[in-house]
Protein backbone atom coordinates (compact mmCIF):
# COMPACT_ATOMS: atom_id res chain seq x y z
CA UNK A 1 0.00 0.00 0.00
CA UNK A 2 1.34 3.69 -0.83
CA UNK A 3 -1.41 5.77 0.93
CA UNK A 4 -4.67 6.35 1.88
CA UNK A 5 -6.17 8.32 -0.49
CA UNK A 6 -9.93 10.35 0.93
CA UNK A 7 -10.94 12.01 -2.28
CA UNK A 8 -12.03 8.62 -3.68
CA UNK A 9 -11.94 7.05 -0.52
CA UNK A 10 -10.04 3.72 -1.12
CA UNK A 11 -5.99 3.07 -0.39
CA UNK A 12 -3.68 3.57 -3.41
CA UNK A 13 -1.33 0.83 -4.17
CA UNK A 14 0.14 -1.97 -6.29
CA UNK A 15 -3.47 -3.32 -7.48
CA UNK A 16 -5.03 0.28 -8.55
CA UNK A 17 -2.08 2.28 -9.61
CA UNK A 18 -2.56 2.34 -12.84
CA UNK A 19 -6.66 3.16 -11.51
CA UNK A 20 -5.65 5.73 -9.43
CA UNK A 21 -3.25 7.09 -12.26
CA UNK A 22 -6.33 8.01 -14.58
CA UNK A 23 -7.92 9.23 -11.93
CA UNK A 24 -5.22 11.78 -11.95
CA UNK A 25 -5.56 12.30 -15.59
CA UNK A 26 -9.17 12.63 -15.71
CA UNK A 27 -9.90 14.89 -12.76
CA UNK A 28 -7.43 17.98 -14.09
CA UNK A 29 -9.07 17.16 -17.56
CA UNK A 30 -12.92 17.69 -16.53
CA UNK A 31 -11.55 20.34 -14.40
CA UNK A 32 -10.71 22.25 -17.36
CA UNK A 33 -13.33 21.89 -19.22
CA UNK A 34 -15.55 23.55 -16.15
CA UNK A 35 -13.22 26.63 -16.24
CA UNK A 36 -13.76 27.32 -20.14
CA UNK A 37 -17.22 27.08 -19.08
CA UNK A 38 -17.51 29.23 -16.34
CA UNK A 39 -15.10 31.71 -17.96
CA UNK A 40 -17.43 31.87 -21.12
CA UNK A 41 -20.59 31.80 -19.37
CA UNK A 42 -19.47 34.27 -16.82
CA UNK A 43 -18.22 36.84 -19.19
CA UNK A 44 -21.21 36.34 -21.52
CA UNK A 45 -23.03 37.38 -17.88
CA UNK A 46 -21.03 40.80 -17.66
CA UNK A 47 -21.28 41.84 -21.18
CA UNK A 48 -25.63 41.04 -21.54
CA UNK A 49 -26.73 44.81 -21.73
CA UNK A 50 -23.99 44.60 -24.83
CA UNK A 51 -25.20 41.85 -26.24
CA UNK A 52 -28.99 42.56 -26.16
CA UNK A 53 -28.96 46.38 -27.48
CA UNK A 54 -25.34 45.45 -30.22
CA UNK A 55 -26.22 41.80 -30.45
CA UNK A 56 -27.34 40.26 -33.69
CA UNK A 57 -30.09 38.48 -31.62
CA UNK A 58 -28.10 35.01 -31.82
CA UNK A 59 -26.03 35.12 -29.36
CA UNK A 60 -27.01 33.18 -26.07
CA UNK A 61 -27.59 35.49 -23.53
CA UNK A 62 -26.77 34.47 -19.30
CA UNK A 63 -28.20 36.07 -16.89
CA UNK A 64 -26.15 36.03 -13.11
CA UNK A 65 -27.35 37.68 -10.04
CA UNK A 66 -24.83 38.60 -7.33
CA UNK A 67 -25.02 35.28 -5.29
CA UNK A 68 -24.91 33.59 -8.89
CA UNK A 69 -21.70 34.97 -9.78
CA UNK A 70 -19.95 34.74 -6.28
CA UNK A 71 -21.00 31.20 -6.57
CA UNK A 72 -19.34 30.88 -10.15
CA UNK A 73 -16.01 32.57 -9.02
CA UNK A 74 -15.84 30.52 -6.18
CA UNK A 75 -16.28 27.18 -8.59
CA UNK A 76 -13.31 28.78 -10.68
CA UNK A 77 -10.81 29.45 -8.46
CA UNK A 78 -11.40 25.44 -7.27
CA UNK A 79 -11.19 24.41 -10.58
CA UNK A 80 -7.91 26.04 -11.50
CA UNK A 81 -6.69 25.22 -7.51
CA UNK A 82 -7.38 20.91 -8.93
CA UNK A 83 -5.80 21.91 -12.39
CA UNK A 84 -2.47 22.68 -11.12
CA UNK A 85 -2.44 20.51 -7.55
CA UNK A 86 -3.45 17.42 -9.13
CA UNK A 87 -1.59 18.23 -12.26
CA UNK A 88 1.57 18.36 -10.12
CA UNK A 89 0.70 14.95 -8.73
CA UNK A 90 -0.23 13.32 -12.31
CA UNK A 91 3.45 14.45 -12.91
CA UNK A 92 5.05 13.18 -10.17
CA UNK A 93 3.17 9.88 -11.14
CA UNK A 94 4.02 9.09 -14.66
CA UNK A 95 7.72 10.60 -13.65
CA UNK A 96 7.48 7.56 -10.86
CA UNK A 97 6.02 4.67 -12.99
CA UNK A 98 8.79 5.95 -15.98
CA UNK A 99 11.68 5.22 -13.57
CA UNK A 100 9.78 2.70 -11.90
CA UNK A 101 10.81 3.79 -8.50
CA UNK A 102 8.82 5.15 -5.56
CA UNK A 103 9.96 8.11 -3.37
CA UNK A 104 11.52 6.02 -0.96
CA UNK A 105 13.72 3.69 -3.60
CA UNK A 106 14.51 7.23 -5.10
CA UNK A 107 16.20 8.38 -2.22
CA UNK A 108 18.18 4.95 -1.50
CA UNK A 109 19.24 5.05 -5.10
CA UNK A 110 20.63 8.83 -4.82
CA UNK A 111 22.24 7.93 -1.69
CA UNK A 112 24.14 4.77 -3.26
CA UNK A 113 25.50 6.99 -5.87
CA UNK A 114 27.57 8.98 -3.09
CA UNK A 115 28.60 6.24 -0.70
CA UNK A 116 31.92 4.53 -0.22
CA UNK A 117 31.77 1.05 -1.44
CA UNK A 118 33.67 -1.79 -0.69
CA UNK A 119 36.51 -3.67 -2.14
CA UNK A 120 33.70 -6.67 -2.81
CA UNK A 121 31.03 -4.56 -4.26
CA UNK A 122 30.60 -3.35 -7.99
CA UNK A 123 31.98 0.08 -8.45
CA UNK A 124 28.75 1.75 -9.40
CA UNK A 125 24.98 0.77 -8.06
CA UNK A 126 22.71 -0.66 -10.52
CA UNK A 127 18.89 -0.06 -9.73
CA UNK A 128 17.87 -3.30 -10.55
CA UNK A 129 14.14 -2.21 -11.41
CA UNK A 130 14.45 0.12 -14.07
CA UNK A 131 14.34 -1.66 -17.25
CA UNK A 132 13.50 0.79 -19.56
CA UNK A 133 10.99 3.95 -19.81
CA UNK A 134 8.55 1.58 -22.03
CA UNK A 135 8.67 -1.78 -20.23
CA UNK A 136 8.18 0.32 -16.86
CA UNK A 137 5.28 2.10 -17.90
CA UNK A 138 3.74 -0.72 -19.22
CA UNK A 139 3.89 -2.30 -16.10
CA UNK A 140 1.70 -0.55 -14.49
CA UNK A 141 -0.42 0.33 -17.85
CA UNK A 142 -2.31 -2.07 -19.34
CA UNK A 143 -5.72 -2.78 -20.70
CA UNK A 144 -7.36 -4.44 -17.71
CA UNK A 145 -5.90 -2.04 -15.06
CA UNK A 146 -4.09 -4.75 -13.25
CA UNK A 147 -0.43 -4.75 -12.96
CA UNK A 148 1.77 -7.47 -14.03
CA UNK A 149 3.76 -7.88 -11.67
CA UNK A 150 2.30 -10.15 -8.13
CA UNK A 151 3.83 -6.98 -6.17
CA UNK A 152 6.48 -9.62 -4.67
CA UNK A 153 8.53 -10.43 -7.25
CA UNK A 154 9.72 -7.73 -9.93
CA UNK A 155 11.72 -8.03 -13.33
CA UNK A 156 14.77 -6.83 -12.85
CA UNK A 157 18.31 -5.66 -14.47
CA UNK A 158 20.92 -8.21 -15.71
CA UNK A 159 23.26 -8.81 -12.57
CA UNK A 160 20.62 -7.78 -10.14
CA UNK A 161 17.70 -10.02 -8.16
CA UNK A 162 15.08 -9.51 -6.02
CA UNK A 163 16.92 -8.41 -2.89
CA UNK A 164 19.67 -5.70 -4.46
CA UNK A 165 17.89 -2.66 -3.25
CA UNK A 166 17.27 -4.35 0.21
CA UNK A 167 21.20 -5.13 0.40
CA UNK A 168 21.83 -1.68 -0.26
CA UNK A 169 19.53 -0.36 1.87
CA UNK A 170 21.08 -2.11 4.87
CA UNK A 171 24.77 -0.63 3.88
CA UNK A 172 23.25 2.67 3.95
CA UNK A 173 21.30 1.83 7.59
CA UNK A 174 25.04 0.45 8.72
CA UNK A 175 26.88 3.57 7.40
CA UNK A 176 24.44 5.80 9.50
CA UNK A 177 24.91 3.73 12.20
CA UNK A 178 28.56 4.17 12.24
CA UNK A 179 28.18 8.39 11.63
CA UNK A 180 25.61 8.40 14.38
CA UNK A 181 27.37 11.01 17.15
CA UNK A 182 26.21 10.36 20.67
CA UNK A 183 24.55 13.41 23.10
CA UNK A 184 23.97 13.39 26.63
CA UNK A 185 20.46 14.73 27.52
CA UNK A 186 21.33 17.83 30.25
CA UNK A 187 17.44 19.15 30.34
CA UNK A 188 14.54 17.41 30.60
CA UNK A 189 11.78 17.22 27.36
CA UNK A 190 8.33 15.89 27.92
CA UNK A 191 7.70 14.79 24.38
CA UNK A 192 5.60 17.26 23.64
CA UNK A 193 4.62 18.55 19.97
CA UNK A 194 4.87 22.08 20.59
CA UNK A 195 7.54 22.69 24.28
CA UNK A 196 6.45 25.97 24.76
CA UNK A 197 8.84 25.95 27.79
CA UNK A 198 11.55 25.30 25.30
CA UNK A 199 11.56 28.84 23.48
CA UNK A 200 9.86 30.11 20.61
CA UNK A 201 12.43 29.11 18.10
CA UNK A 202 11.63 25.82 19.23
CA UNK A 203 7.85 25.72 18.98
CA UNK A 204 8.24 28.14 15.93
CA UNK A 205 10.65 25.65 14.21
CA UNK A 206 9.33 21.96 14.48
CA UNK A 207 10.60 19.30 12.15
CA UNK A 208 7.74 18.65 9.50
CA UNK A 209 7.39 15.48 10.03
CA UNK A 210 4.99 12.76 11.29
CA UNK A 211 8.13 11.13 13.31
CA UNK A 212 7.45 10.77 16.86
CA UNK A 213 8.92 13.11 19.37
CA UNK A 214 10.64 11.12 22.22
CA UNK A 215 10.42 12.28 26.09
CA UNK A 216 14.07 12.45 27.34
CA UNK A 217 15.20 12.78 30.67
CA UNK A 218 18.36 14.21 32.06
CA UNK A 219 21.57 11.77 31.80
CA UNK A 220 19.70 9.61 29.03
CA UNK A 221 21.89 9.15 26.21
CA UNK A 222 21.03 8.88 22.54
CA UNK A 223 22.72 8.32 19.11
CA UNK A 224 21.95 11.02 16.66
CA UNK A 225 21.53 10.75 13.38
CA UNK A 226 19.86 14.01 12.17
CA UNK A 227 20.50 17.43 13.01
CA UNK A 228 18.33 20.46 12.00
CA UNK A 229 19.24 24.10 13.99
CA UNK A 230 16.29 23.64 16.92
CA UNK A 231 15.67 19.81 16.80
CA UNK A 232 17.73 16.40 16.72
CA UNK A 233 16.77 13.32 15.86
CA UNK A 234 18.10 10.01 17.32
CA UNK A 235 17.79 6.63 19.08
CA UNK A 236 17.60 6.50 22.70
CA UNK A 237 20.25 4.15 24.35
CA UNK A 238 19.02 1.44 26.48
CA UNK A 239 20.49 -1.50 27.87
CA UNK A 240 17.86 -3.68 27.80
CA UNK A 241 16.58 -6.54 25.81
CA UNK A 242 13.28 -5.93 26.03
CA UNK A 243 13.70 -1.55 23.88
CA UNK A 244 16.05 -3.90 21.44
CA UNK A 245 14.48 -4.27 18.21
CA UNK A 246 11.77 -3.40 16.82
CA UNK A 247 10.99 -1.54 20.01
CA UNK A 248 13.59 1.10 20.00
CA UNK A 249 13.10 4.29 21.14
CA UNK A 250 13.29 6.61 18.52
CA UNK A 251 12.25 10.34 17.47
CA UNK A 252 13.02 14.18 17.56
CA UNK A 253 13.95 16.05 20.67
CA UNK A 254 14.76 19.64 20.92
CA UNK A 255 18.64 20.60 20.38
CA UNK A 256 18.89 22.83 23.39
CA UNK A 257 18.34 19.93 25.79
CA UNK A 258 21.59 17.85 25.26
CA UNK A 259 25.36 18.09 24.66
CA UNK A 260 27.47 16.67 22.11
CA UNK A 261 29.50 13.92 24.27
CA UNK A 262 33.07 13.67 23.30
CA UNK A 263 36.21 11.76 24.62
CA UNK A 264 39.47 13.71 25.93
CA UNK A 265 41.10 12.11 22.75
CA UNK A 266 38.66 14.25 20.39
CA UNK A 267 36.83 11.18 19.24
CA UNK A 268 33.43 10.40 19.66
CA UNK A 269 32.97 7.27 22.14
CA UNK A 270 32.99 4.20 20.75
CA UNK A 271 31.54 2.13 23.48
CA UNK A 272 28.49 4.01 24.10
CA UNK A 273 27.27 2.79 20.14
CA UNK A 274 28.10 -0.60 20.77
CA UNK A 275 25.73 -0.43 23.93
CA UNK A 276 23.02 0.46 21.25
Amino acid sequence: MDHHCPWINICCGHLNHAKFTYFLFFAPIGCMHATFILIASTYRALYRPYYMYYGTGHEPLVELGLYGFLICMFALGLAIGVIIAVGMLLCIQVRSMIRNETGIESWIKDKAFYRARGPEEPEEFIYPYNVGRWKNLRQVITWSGIPVSDGVNWEVRDGCDQYTLTVEQIKQKEDKKDRSIAYEIREAYSGSLLPVTKGCKVCCCVPFSDEPRIPTEIGDKVLVTRWKRHWLYGEKVTTSDKLKGKNRIRGWFPRRCAVEVICDNGMFPHDTKKDA
